[in-house]
């Protein structure tokens, strides 16, 4: 590593070359085996990469990389936890034509009177509400999508998604039956 940190490319080839198996180990003992260990050992091996000047000469190096390795698998599982908790279906959020009040989903003018209320309490919402439910319930995009576009966070766009739908629920007259 020293050599590597020195600025020897041959030598930091190398140490990569060597130090993958034993990444990919650590990564399969967190992970278990498959496509999250490969994509975590690029990510672990991008991260020594990026803090291998953080690396104390002289101190054991297997210790250190183990370390960075082992934590980095943890916070992949977190993320992959909070995610299975927290990802929704935005299309499930939003109340059907047939769930806001229309006796007769055929009746062309009662959906359009509904379609007009709807239209109306969306253009009622605050903009960054307004935004996200054109971006999740209007153009259907996948959260991470959505949070691109709009240049917000993830939590940030589900928040003001949630909040937009608590809205729009007592705009239509229906009980706040969620708990958002």
């Amino acid at each position: 590593m020293a050599r590597a940190q020195d600025g020897d490319r041959v030598a930091y080839h190398s140490l990569l070359q060597s130090i993958t198996p034993y990444v990919r180990a650590i990564a399969r003992r967190h992970l278990g085996p498959g496509e999250d260990t490969e994509d975590a050992v690029q990510e672990i091996l991008l991260v020594v990469h990026g803090i291998r000047h953080t690396y104390e000469r002289g101190r054991p190096f297997k210790p250190w990389l183990g370390t960075i390795a082992s934590r980095r698998c943890i916070d992949l599982l977190r993320k992959r936890s909070y995610r299975t908790r927290h990802e929704f279906n935005a299309s499930d959020a939003l109340p059907e034509p047939a769930d806001i009040g229309i006796d007769d989903p055929l009746d062309e003018a009662a959906r359009e009177q509904s379609a007009q209320t709807i239209r109306e309490a969306v253009d009622a919402l605050p903009e960054r509400q307004r935004e996200a439910v054109r971006l999740l319930r209007l153009k259907e995009l996948s959260l991470a999508e959505a949070a691109a576009d709009s240049h917000q966070s993830r939590g940030a766009l589900k928040v003001a998604y949630h909040r937009a739908l608590k809205s729009l629920r007592r705009a239509m007259g229906q009980p706040d039956s969620r708990h958002d």
